[in-house]
C-alpha cells in the first residue's frame, strides 16, 4: 500500500484512472514499471482494451509501450478508404 502512495500522489488521478483495473493489474504495473509516464500508459491501455492481468503481463514482457509506433503500417489509409465509402 505504502508503494502505492507513493507512486500515485495524485488522488484524482487514484479515483479517475487507477481505481478502474483490478488490485492486481495495480500491482503488476508497480512492480515492473518505474516510470511514471509509463505506467500511466499501460493503466489507459488495460481500461481502454480491457486487458486481463495475463495481457498485461505479455504487453509489459514485450515492451508494447517502446514498440508502440514503430511499426510500418498503412491504417490510416485505410480508415480514409473506409471513411470515404460511407
Amino acid at each position: 500500500m505504502r508503494a502505492f502512495a507513493q507512486a500515485y500522489p495524485d488522488e484524482e488521478l487514484v479515483q479517475q484512472v487507477v481505481a478502474l483495473i483490478p488490485w492486481g493489474h495495480n500491482v503488476r504495473i508497480l512492480d515492473t514499471i518505474k516510470d511514471q509516464t509509463e505506467r500511466l500508459w499501460y493503466l489507459q491501455q488495460t481500461i481502454q482494451y480491457g486487458w486481463s492481468r495475463n495481457v498485461l503481463v505479455h504487453q509489459i514482457e514485450s515492451k508494447l509501450y517502446h514498440r508502440q509506433g514503430k511499426a510500418t503500417t498503412n491504417f490510416n489509409r485505410w480508415d480514409d478508404f473506409v471513411q470515404k465509402q460511407k
